[in-house]
């Protein structure tokens, strides 16, 4: 059946996903169910958009992604500033006042990502950087190595020999098989680190959510030979509002994008169906409630309540240039 509002067909609300947020099913059902059951009745017709590899289409009025875009996304006028009826206080601060561009701010911080090191409790062991892990490592580092470059390169700060050595490291802590199929599309970490043939994998703090249950510990990685990593960066989501959205669908966005950053909402999506996913919300209220489903978020809290965390971030070129950047990365580890 048609929507008819004001003598006219709703058009649909297009809302570029990116792809990696959370369970993709799961937060646009819910969306939707909230939607329609707060009134609403304009169509929503999610795009699924892979963030890193490509630029949406300008026909977007929401639109969710990695912060590492969010430069591009704004430069090239995708998006439009947030409105100050938006409700942003219950963010981290420093996620807040990172995410901004020329001091405004254009989206809503959703989700923050951290790269840790994963073990069991009975494998802790004292760590001050990745020079410090043992060897038997398991990683996604084939699909992950330009972002452990940018990670290295802001943390130690442009000595580019440092740098190099240190994702070197990486490599030397992997054997060849573990290295060989350390790209997502055949990557076996995780069944690895389950069958006990590695005590460490580095990852997501999401990973464990693929994994049996018992007492899991994490490490925020410093990815440096220097004894603290005085710039933590932290990936994190967004959802913004598309630059030519207005009138009554503007309305309506406005209302779609209160959903999505209501905390209720969030920790639906952080515990769907009751399950735990280990993400890492940007809304500091919801830890104390998803820590009495699992400890561990207390330990997450920690690393994320650092005034000193930064996010990670591109210029304004980045399709330009993070490709060719790739390839000299893995020029490197394959050297």
């Amino acid at each position: 059946m048609e929507n008819i509002k004001n003598g006219s067909e709703e058009s649909p609300i297009i809302v570029y996903y990116y792809f990696d947020l959370s369970d993709t099913k799961a937060f646009c059902s819910r969306l939707e169910k909230r939607f329609r059951d707060s009134g609403h009745t304009r169509p929503l017709e999610f795009r699924n958009w892979n963030c890193y590899n490509e630029k949406p289409g300008y026909d977007g009025d929401v639109y969710c992604y990695d912060a590492i875009v969010m430069s591009t996304l704004v430069d090239e006028g995708y998006l439009r500033v947030l409105p100050d009826i938006i409700d942003t206080g219950r963010v981290f601060p420093w996620i807040l006042d990172r995410s901004r561009i020329h001091n405004k701010i254009y989206g809503i911080p959703l989700m923050a990502c951290s790269n840790v090191l994963i073990f069991r409790e009975e494998d802790d062991f004292p760590m001050t950087n990745i020079f410090d892990i043992p060897e038997g490592l398991a990683a996604p580092l084939k699909s992950m190595a330009p972002f452990y470059y940018l990670y290295a390169f802001c943390t130690i700060q442009g000595q580019q020999d440092t740098v190099n050595r240190t994702i070197k490291q990486l490599r030397l802590l992997m054997n060849n098989d573990t290295y060989e199929n350390s790209h997502f599309a055949t990557y076996d970490g995780f069944t690895r680190f389950m069958n006990g043939d590695c005590k460490y994998i580095i990852g997501f703090t999401e990973d464990i959510r693929r994994f049996d249950t018992g007492k899991y510990k994490v490490r925020t990685l410093n990815l440096s030979d220097n004894p603290t990593n005085e710039m933590p960066l932290y990936p994190v989501d967004l959802a913004s509002l598309g630059r030519n959205v207005s009138g009554d669908k503007l309305l309506d966005c406005l209302d779609l994008m209160e959903i999505i950053s209501d905390s209720d909402f969030i920790y639906d999506i952080c515990c769907v169906d009751g399950k735990l996913q280990y993400m890492l919300p940007a809304d500091q209220t919801l830890y104390p409630r998803l820590a009495e489903l699992d400890p561990i978020y207390n330990d997450f809290f920690e690393f994320m309540n650092d005034e000193n965390n930064g996010i990670l971030r591109f210029g304004k070129h980045f399709y330009e240039i993070f490709p060719e950047r790739e390839k000299k990365i893995m020029e490197i580890l394959n050297s």
